[in-house]
């Protein structure tokens, strides 16, 4: 932990963010000490590699539907616990996991996972988004769930009896637009271009927040101004937003959250934090964080 810049009290906290490259880094240091690329999360362990192999043995496909459909054949050789399903059925494409073992069912968080890694894989096979129509998993929306729910283009439906994403079938027909070259790019460094951006939708809320991370804090547009920016009435920004589960408070509060994690973690310092969330005073600024995270400022300082 102390060596990606996390402090262990925060595996304390469920809802604790931490930075995209400390994430990054912890995960390859557990996925080398596992021996294990699916850092346990599987039933069994998967071989250090199997990602690079994945991708060398479909980077030939012609169409996104052959690249699916050899993604799920290369898998079912090399992971064990889970069946993956792929079917076209009038204007639609399901995408669908199951566990092979009733008695160890996958954990929902892993489910999200893996259909994240076939969305972005399939986004990035066609040098397109692929405009997703639902997603859907088994269980109750979990306290992680509003994270999770950036991985996609759209909100996740929690308590389905399928685990399965879904998209127009047209897109079934799509060239494979990479090669052997764009691959070796992706290699380098696959976990950051996974959890990255690219392949999300930009939803009005995606929107907003890259808008006013070009502020600072005290400069935050109103709402009125904000709808004004957006050509929207407040009333529809706030429906489309309420539509997206979220708000412009929360869409703000995430900024100043963020701002404030990314500070702990590089300078270790709670005054500068405060200052980079918009606080001028210590007190509101720990109560507002600990809100924000579930723990305290200093949880962030290894």
């Amino acid at each position: 932990m102390a060596s990606c810049d996390l402090s262990y009290s925060l595996l304390e906290t469920e809802t604790a963010p931490i930075p995209l490259t400390s994430f990054i880094a912890l995960a390859n240091s557990v996925m080398i000490a596992m021996d294990d690329e699916s850092c346990g999360m599987l039933p069994k362990p998967v071989k250090p590699g199997t990602f690079a192999l994945l991708c060398q043995s479909c980077i030939d496909c012609q169409t996104l539907g052959h690249f699916l459909r050899r993604r799920i054949k290369v898998l079912s050789l090399v992971s064990d616990g889970l069946k993956l399903n792929l079917h076209r059925q009038d204007e639609t494409v399901y995408y669908e996991i199951e566990s092979t073992d009733s008695g160890n069912p996958l954990s929902q968080h892993i489910v999200i996972v893996i259909l994240a890694i076939a969305y972005k894989m399939g986004s990035w096979s066609i040098r397109e988004r692929i405009p997703l129509t639902s997603v859907s998993v088994c269980g109750a929306r979990s306290s992680q769930a509003r994270g999770y729910d950036n991985l996609f283009d759209l909100p996740i439906d929690y308590g389905s009896n399928r685990n399965q994403l879904c998209f127009p079938a047209h897109y079934f027909d799509r060239p494979i637009l990479q090669d052997a070259d764009s691959m070796k790019e992706l290699l380098k460094a696959p976990a950051l271009y996974l959890m990255s951006e690219f392949g999300v939708q930009k939803s009005l809320a995606y929107e907003i927040r890259k808008y006013i991370e070009c502020c600072s804090p005290e400069n935050f547009p109103d709402l009125d101004s904000l709808a004004t920016e957006f050509s929207l009435s407040v009333a529809t920004l706030r429906r489309r937003l309420q539509n997206e589960d979220t708000t412009y408070q929360e869409i703000k509060n995430e900024v100043r959250r963020d701002r404030a994690v990314t500070v702990l973690v590089r300078e270790g310092s709670v005054k500068a934090a405060a200052y980079a969330a918009g606080f001028t005073e210590p007190t509101s600024f720990f109560r507002a964080f600990k809100r924000w995270t579930g723990t305290t400022p200093k949880a962030y300082i290894s």
